[in-house]
């Protein structure tokens, strides 16, 4: 890809040395805000042929930092700005944090202020104590961190004020301890990344990464695509870091040293829904990077010329797409472009009846000058029995600025909720490198007779039996955008990887259509029939005989339940001969959930590839693994074939309104914990309550505590089991690290889940 181009400048904005994008006026759509070095805060409307400008004020002193959010929590956006002390005022008097709002007058007012030393080096507005208001996080040149609350009578009060040993340069915020509550990350002068909880009117520091160099940016996003956050950090030297939450903790994932980098955004540009990094340098230039096979790659750079003084990432321009805005020393605010060439949309008519067809349509535009030629794409869903789509295969030639649409007939045929995944569009580029690019994942609610789609980042509404047709919310979900990925085999992301990322010197369709072939293998090959039905075979089933009481030895155990013991004991049987190594007679639904970081994704991983993997690597498939088990129960001769689905809804942490649907049909679940971490013990009331509420029913549960091969155990086996088994749940432990008790957690359940699906269907053959 060439360099993006800057879309326009503004003249009268010289030396900008801060820089947000929000909706500060309340019509719906989002305004440039600039502060600069001599103390002038500006509004722009960006949206339309011409910069308009809006309103200024003059705060007194060099504007440092700039936030659009809504600070005093009342449900519009104020201006939150950190500067430094104006000529003849007093540190630690002189409010050197402010709030403002556009009033109607069409003037910038002043709402609240507070005094921090002699300038603010960091302004962040988000929720952290968890009580889904925003505060106001404050970084002081007196080393101090702060925490401040402003409520609807703009009454900003001072909730915590925390000593830390040097300045913080830098704020950010990342979910470190998989809580869903924000942690506070600082970078400070004195070369360490700090990690801070706030709890209890107080703030616990957590973690500390010492450094070779002060830091002096961080920014938090989803550069791996798989919906966890991923925390980038310049230091002083010049160098780019790429940290992950692994363990509760931050480790480094990847980084790349002494390329001049000054400042780092971390947002998604180019409609692939995977975040971008954006780089500002010492050497005057704005560098793009994605993150491949755990590498930071350039994709794309701009010379601007000047020294940089600030960047901001946003959508100035109101027409959906994100641009960058650059602060220059003596020169004008530039605006440059962002990675686009093709956008796709994917949209749902209202409603419809059961049986009817739901119109959905699909279109792509071409926002680049360049043609792009021969672009494919498929449509996959799940439940596949629930739903017939027409047409399924998507064919598009795009010439410079053309856009093309696509109608889709959806004919729902059950009730539930069907996910439509993201429809995966890709092309051969003039370097014949496949690239692609996603629409969100869509979710089609059917109930009562009637039906509603939303993206699925917008949990669609339970429907009454009214005329009424549903319209997404007009405002940003507070979830963003789902994206269906999560994880395959190491084998399988690595092709996806070769097939997807790399330079074709071969025939580039031919490329092209391997990458179609991966994508049927990712989205559909594993859901075709009773893809989420509970058992897959009733006709074998029902030739089986039924199995007698088992006798079970009494095994004393304080680590595991009684029948985990006796399972794990058995020796294999072989399967009944003549039977074909892959065939199955049961296909389970199982669930793998618990909170965040407990490692869910990694027992999965090791299960299905006996890998530990701790280096992630970007996927574009499905929610669910796949893998054949095979039991031996006492009372058969031969071993039963069990082929288990295991969702992951780990990715899904940030998304609670949309993980309920992941639930439909299935027949099992693993509890899984962290026994280092009792939070993620005491919390497993909680996912018990979602399961059985989302699944309608209670179905056989195993609850693992996972990590074993950790030090500072903070909850005992003897506890874990007890409470298991009150709940009426096996119990057992793991490490996906050293692999012990993985596989055989997945064998216990699809024994438990085996019996209960056999117990069923005897009920019903009584009730005949």
């Amino acid at each position: 890809m060439g360099s993006p181009k800057v879309l326009f400048e503004i003249e009268d904005d010289q030396s900008t040395s801060a820089i947000a994008v929000g909706d500060v006026t309340g019509n719906g759509t989002a305004e440039l805000c600039t502060g600069g070095r001599d103390g002038v805060l500006r509004l722009y409307d960006a949206n339309k042929s011409e910069i308009s400008f809006l309103a200024q004020h003059d705060v007194g002193g060099s504007i440092l930092s700039i936030k659009i959010a809504d600070a005093n929590n009342d449900g519009q956006m104020e201006l939150v700005i950190g500067r430094a002390v104006g000529a003849g005022e007093k540190p630690g008097v002189a409010g050197t944090i402010q709030v403002y709002r556009y009033a109607p007058s069409g003037q910038l007012e002043l709402l609240a202020e507070h005094p921090v030393d002699r300038f603010v080096t960091a302004v962040y507005v988000t929720d952290v104590t968890g009580d889904e208001k925003n505060e106001i996080l404050v970084g002081g040149s007196d080393s101090t961190l702060r925490i401040l609350q402003m409520d609807t009578t703009n009454k900003l009060t001072e909730f915590v004020k925390h000593k830390l040993d040097d300045m913080p340069i830098a704020i950010g915020t990342c979910d470190v301890i998989g809580d869903e509550i924000e942690e506070i990350v600082t970078g400070n002068r004195d070369r360490t990344l700090r990690v801070f909880k706030v709890r209890n009117h107080s703030v616990e520091q957590i973690e500390v990464i010492e450094l070779p160099s002060p830091v002096i940016s961080v920014a938090a996003g989803d550069v791996l695509g798989d919906r966890k956050m991923e925390l980038g950090v310049v230091t002083h030297d010049g160098s780019i870091r790429i940290y992950r939450n692994e363990e509760s903790k931050l480790d480094l994932f990847t980084k790349l040293e002494n390329v001049k980098a000054l400042s780092v955004r971390i947002e998604e540009l180019n409609a692939d829904h995977q975040d971008e990094i954006v780089v500002a340098t010492s050497d005057f230039k704005i560098n793009f990077y994605s993150l491949h096979m755990a590498d930071l790659n350039q994709i794309a750079s701009v010379d601007i010329g000047k020294k940089i003084l600030a960047i901001n990432v946003g959508d100035a321009g109101g027409d959906g797409r994100k641009e960058v805005q650059v602060g220059v020393s003596e020169g004008p605010l530039k605006v440059i472009e962002g990675l686009y060439k093709i956008i796709p949309t994917f949209e749902v008519s209202p409603q419809t009846k059961t049986g009817a067809e739901l119109k959905g349509k699909v279109t792509i535009y071409n926002v680049s000058d360049q043609p792009v030629n021969g672009v494919s794409g498929k449509i996959y869903w799940f439940p596949k029995d629930h739903m017939d789509v027409n047409p399924q295969q998507l064919r598009f030639d795009l010439a410079p600025g053309e856009s093309k649409c696509v109608e889709v007939q959806l004919v729902p045929k059950e009730e539930g909720t069907v996910i439509v995944r993201p429809i995966v569009l890709m092309w051969t580029d003039s370097n014949e490198q496949v690239r692609q690019v996603t629409t969100p994942e869509t979710a089609i609610l059917v109930e009562k007779g009637a039906a509603v789609a939303a993206p699925a980042a917008v949990a669609p509404v339970p429907i009454e039996p009214t005329e009424t047709t549903y319209e997404p919310p007009a405002e940003e979900s507070p979830f963003g955008q789902v994206v269906g990925t999560g994880f395959v085999s190491p084998e399988m992301r690595d092709k996806a990887s070769e097939i997807l990322h790399t330079t074709m010197s071969e025939d580039a369709a031919d490329s092209l259509k391997a990458a179609e072939a991966l994508l049927d293998q990712l989205f559909g090959a594993e859901e075709t029939g009773a893809a989420l039905s509970e058992i897959d075979n009733i006709e074998a089933l029902a030739a089986e005989p039924t199995p007698e009481e088992v006798v079970v030895t009494a095994v004393v155990s304080d680590v595991e339940s009684q029948l985990v013991t006796e399972i794990k004991s058995r020796r294999p049987k072989a399967p009944r001969p003549g039977t074909a190594p892959d065939s199955y007679q049961f296909l389970f639904k199982t669930m793998v959930i618990g909170e965040g970081a407990v490692g869910k994704t990694t027992l999965v991983n090791r299960y299905v590839t006996g890998v530990f993997e701790r280096d992630y690597k970007t996927t574009i498939g499905s929610q669910f693994a796949v893998k054949l088990t095979q039991i031996s129960p006492p009372e058969k001769e031969y071993s039963t074939g069990i082929k288990l689905q295991a969702w992951d809804v780990a990715g899904q942490a940030r998304f609670k309104a949309v993980r309920k649907m992941y639930y439909s049909g299935a027949a099992g679940v693993i509890l899984v914990f962290d026994v280092t971490r009792r939070r993620s013990f005491t919390e497993l009331a909680k996912w018990v309550q979602e399961a059985d509420e989302s699944i309608g029913t209670r179905v056989p549960m195993v609850c693992v505590g996972n990590k074993t091969d950790l030090p500072d155990r903070a909850v005992p086996s003897d506890e874990a089991k007890r409470w298991s088994e009150d709940q009426g749940f096996l119990y057992m432990e793991s490490s996906a690290k050293t692999g012990e008790g993985v596989a055989d957690m997945f064998t216990v359940l699809a024994e438990v889940m085996w019996r209960e699906a056999r117990k069923h269907q005897e009920e019903k053959k009584r009730e005949m």
